[in-house]
């Protein structure tokens, strides 16, 4: 009875509102920000290596690219850690989508296990164990368990409050909120020791739809007149992650037109965040002569059903067929190629005062085909399995694919650190 009553009073207040309430959260634009590393503009340089452009991009895959992702940002600390090398501290800005932009977001608004200068916000370490325990936690169970508090019930069904908003407060009481206090984290919040931070979602919008959406300065400045500085971390990342079906829209209130913007999923647009590392290049190049991309994509083989099956239905496919999903892999796919074409392209039209290494890590760089197979068989899946065929199969493959060996690791490092190297290598992998 005390359970009805309260709903009942949560209702009422709500009744009060329009049926828009929560609709969107971002903030009219009051004056141009000043400062802030969410942009595409690089006004300084990370790290002890000066003057090189060193750009992470981070693919979409739900748990399997965020696990894959924070594993190997852990692995680039370590892996030259003999001669005094930390990469990740070299690396000046990230562009991530979906599962990869949460541990791109989590690397930026935390701080170093020493970090005693109490100026981090958020009081959040970077450090293996917390950051393996966080990107392998079951976000969907406790996704779902969120539903059923009262105040959600009530606006899920009485407001403009949807899945996607619950799965954004999710990942702030999480990793996205301030330790101990449990304020939810906004983009003035990142640790300005930590790199840019560029999270890339898609415009649903009608005259805008399947463009690139970018929670960027630059784009919530002129597409919708808001502050980037006060939006939450934790719906940006969810917006990139908003897969159809399972998620909704995130929307945003554009305050030059007082109309709406609709973004979901970044992998419909570019699953693997290059777009915009063509962009940051572009607008960069004239600062630098040595540019280099690490991209860590989380991708896998589409599997399709087996010529072996005479009906392609499963279990849920009797509800809603699942082949759209299928459908979807296919378009990526080809899209994923093009979009790696162009990069190269790019890199290549540089000309001869630049030198670069684009370093493409992906399953497929690894030979063992028992290891390779588990590691096509996971999911996309906002939950992960903490086992050998989940986040063993990722670990394993980390440390095969992260060590001194690996040639275009001592290309980057190189780059890194001698005055001239020469190198015009516009696709590195290193099985």
């Amino acid at each position: 009875m005390k359970l009805i009553k309260l709903i009942t009073i949560i209702l009422l207040i709500i009744s009060i509102n329009s049926c828009a309430s929560f609709s969107h959260t971002n903030k009219r634009l009051k004056q141009p920000t000043t400062s802030t590393k969410a942009t595409l503009h690089i006004s300084e340089d990370r790290g002890e290596k000066q003057k090189a452009l060193f750009i992470l991009s981070l693919s979409g895959g739900g748990m399997r690219s965020a696990y894959f992702s924070a594993s190997i940002m852990l692995a680039l600390e370590t892996v030259f850690k003999d001669e005094g090398i930390n990469l990740l501290k070299e690396v000046d800005i990230i562009s991530s989508v979906s599962g990869g932009s949460l541990p791109a977001a989590y690397y930026v608004i935390s701080k170093d296990p020493d970090d005693d200068s109490g100026r981090v916000v958020s009081n959040r370490n970077w450090e293996h164990d917390i950051v393996t325990d966080l990107m392998s936690r079951n976000y969907r169970g406790k996704w779902l368990g969120n539903w059923f508090w009262p105040t959600n019930i009530a606006k899920y069904w009485f407001t403009a409050f949807d899945r996607s908003d619950i799965m954004a407060q999710t990942f702030a009481d999480n990793m996205f909120d301030r330790k101990v206090f449990g304020q939810d984290l906004r983009f003035k919040d990142i640790n300005p020791e930590r790199p840019y931070l560029v999270l890339n979602a898609t415009n649903g919008t009608t005259g805008s739809f399947s463009s690139l959406f970018r929670f960027t300065k630059e784009n919530f400045e002129q597409t919708i007149n808001s502050d980037i500085n006060k939006y939450k971390i934790s719906r940006a990342v969810m917006a990139t992650a908003s897969f159809p079906a399972a998620f909704n829209y995130m929307t945003l209130k554009n305050y030059h037109s007082n109309n709406y913007v609709h973004v979901f999923d970044g992998g419909n647009s570019d699953n693997l965040g290059l777009k915009s590392v063509e962009e940051i290049i572009d607008i960069n190049k004239n600062k630098y002569k040595k540019i280099i991309v690490l991209l860590v994509d989380a991708y896998t083989k589409s599997k399709g059903v087996s010529p072996k099956d005479y009906d392609g239905r499963k279990m849920l496919d009797y509800a809603v067929d699942l082949n759209f999903i299928d459908s979807s892999d296919s378009l990526l796919s080809n899209n994923r190629d093009q979009i790696i074409k162009h990069l190269i392209t790019e890199l290549g039209g540089l000309g001869s005062q630049h030198e670069f290494v684009f370093h493409h890590i992906q399953f497929n760089d690894i030979s063992d085909s028992d290891l390779n197979k588990r590691l096509n068989a996971i999911k996309t899946d906002f939950r992960i399995r903490n086992d050998a065929s989940g986040t063993g199969a990722i670990e394993e493959a980390v440390a095969k694919l992260i060590v001194k060996d690996n040639a275009c690791l001592n290309k980057i490092k190189e780059i890194l650190l001698e005055p001239t190297t020469n190198y015009k290598d516009t696709y590195c992998t290193w099985p």
